[in-house]
């Protein structure tokens, strides 16, 4: 009766591990615990998105992330928000960032996050994205992001109820139709003379992922895309983008941007001289109704 006893709880306590749900991106690697991995859809034609996903560090001692990759994007990085000016912008962690013995980090919109450059094809709700994390003391730890819908603000949880046979067939098929568009739509090369400037800029009513092109001086052509304060895509009136370099005596310059989308807009313009320019956006929402965001570009 005892074993009886016995046997039913155990089989009780593995009934509970099992249905509890989990994120496909949950992994443990040592002291550290990595969860809610997650992205967002991406609308046609976007090259960038973010990624998110809280890391626990359970040792004893300091751990930090150094980089991130996926071979879905041409490039990722580690982005802090900062307030520079009144304005939110990102930019880049090149120290990585560190998690404190017993603490956790989370990335998460409208806070820190993981930037994917270059996408290789759009984010579809229900793919998911591999990334490599590479830790200062752990080393690699590979994760996989839930794509959630667009303008989603936190990453949704499996169903517990789905046999492990069809979520390993949903899981294949994705992966297939993934590969398949990946293929049909390769990330041109490019030398890292000619990499891109990007940085974001964000408002109370609108937010701007700013791409430059090639990122040194010369012509340069800069793709805008728009973002509501949900981060959902924002269709605009019209935008306007002006260039300046008062430093070395290079007046502002304004020219109306071409819309190329439902919430994409670009404009070719000439910065002959390398350092750090202020580029301005006026965002029209509606005619009556506009914002006006400033930010500091560095061209090489």
């Amino acid at each position: 009766m005892k074993h009886s006893k016995r046997a039913f709880a155990c089989a009780a306590a593995l009934s509970c591990l099992w249905s509890q749900p989990a994120l496909a991106g949950d992994a443990r690697h040592g002291d550290l615990v990595i969860s809610k991995a997650w992205s967002r859809a991406t609308p046609g034609g976007a090259k960038v998105a973010g990624g998110y996903l809280t890391i626990e560090n359970k040792g004893a001692a300091p751990e930090r992330l150094k980089a991130a990759s996926t071979t879905l994007a041409a490039k990722t990085e580690i982005h802090e928000m900062a307030i520079n000016n009144g304005v939110m912008t990102m930019r880049p962690l090149h120290s990585g960032l560190a998690i404190a013995p017993g603490q956790s980090v989370q990335l998460a919109p409208g806070g820190g996050h993981l930037m994917f450059e270059g996408l290789k094809a759009p984010l579809h709700h229900g793919d998911q994205v591999p990334v490599t994390l590479s830790f200062e003391h752990a080393g690699e730890v590979k994760v996989t992001l839930d794509v959630q819908a667009i303008g989603a603000q936190a990453p949704e949880q499996s169903n517990a109820a789905q046999a492990p046979e069809q979520t390993n067939n949903a899981q294949a098929a994705a992966s297939a139709n993934r590969t398949e568009a990946i293929t049909a739509a390769p990330a041109p090369a490019a030398s890292e003379a000619d990499e891109s400037f990007f940085t974001h800029l964000h408002a109370e009513k609108a937010m701007a992922n700013v791409t430059v092109s090639p990122g040194r001086a010369g012509p340069v052509e800069i793709a805008i895309q728009l973002e509501d304060a949900n981060e959902l895509p924002l269709a605009a009136s019209s935008v306007s983008v002006t260039l300046g370099n008062i430093e070395h005596g290079v007046a502002p310059v304004t020219a109306n941007a071409e819309r190329v989308g439902h919430d994409q807009w670009r404009v070719t313009m000439s910065a002959p001289l390398s350092g750090r320019w202020s580029l301005g956006l006026d965002i029209h929402i509606t005619p009556s109704d506009a914002v006006n965001v400033v930010s500091p570009i560095l061209l090489r």
